[in-house]
């Protein structure tokens, strides 16, 4: 049986498509005009005031912190106020989670802004929130517990697009 060997420039082919990808010109950006503003948030985690709402410690037990699930959806920036390019907006709010770490109430506690939007903007944004509950942990029983968690977000804009910051 006889094979056929087929020799093919390899060098030469690599330097036709190299050359080709140089050849095409590089895409121009589209014209903008006017001034285009977006709006980011930020959050945080808020220590509570009232200690004498925390859970007593238990003797033999110990506690599974709440954690939010990853995919939480931030409040968004109110579009219609992105023109106006306000200072910076920071409200707190009181999320009360049940056991099943589902978000049962939320109300703005503190709010620095005076604009009704950045407060509907919080409180759609974090009504459909989820947890990983707290849990109460003694010996072979797991009990869940509802929690009551504060968050600041803060609303700015920053070279023309809007961050929103979150924390408790």
């Amino acid at each position: 049986m006889r094979f056929v060997v087929l020799r093919v420039p390899l060098a030469g082919a690599l330097s036709a498509m190299l050359a080709a990808g140089c050849a095409s010109s590089p895409r121009a950006p589209e014209p903008r005009e006017g001034y285009a503003a977006d709006g980011a948030v930020s959050a945080e985690i808020v220590d509570a005031a009232d200690e004498s709402a925390r859970y007593q410690p238990v003797p033999g037990s110990s506690y599974l912190s709440p954690l939010p699930v990853r995919e939480n959806a931030k409040p968004e920036y109110p579009p219609a106020l992105l023109d106006r390019r306000l200072p910076p907006v920071t409200l707190v709010v009181r999320l009360i989670v049940d056991g099943a770490g589902k978000v049962a109430d939320a109300r703005i506690v503190e709010d620095g802004g005076g604009e009704a939007a950045f407060a509907d903007a919080v409180l759609a944004a974090v009504r459909g929130w989820t947890f990983f509950p707290l849990k109460r942990v003694t010996g072979r029983q797991v009990e869940p517990l509802p929690f009551t968690q504060d968050y600041r977000f803060t609303f700015r804009q920053l070279n023309g697009r809007a961050v929103v910051e979150a924390g408790g």
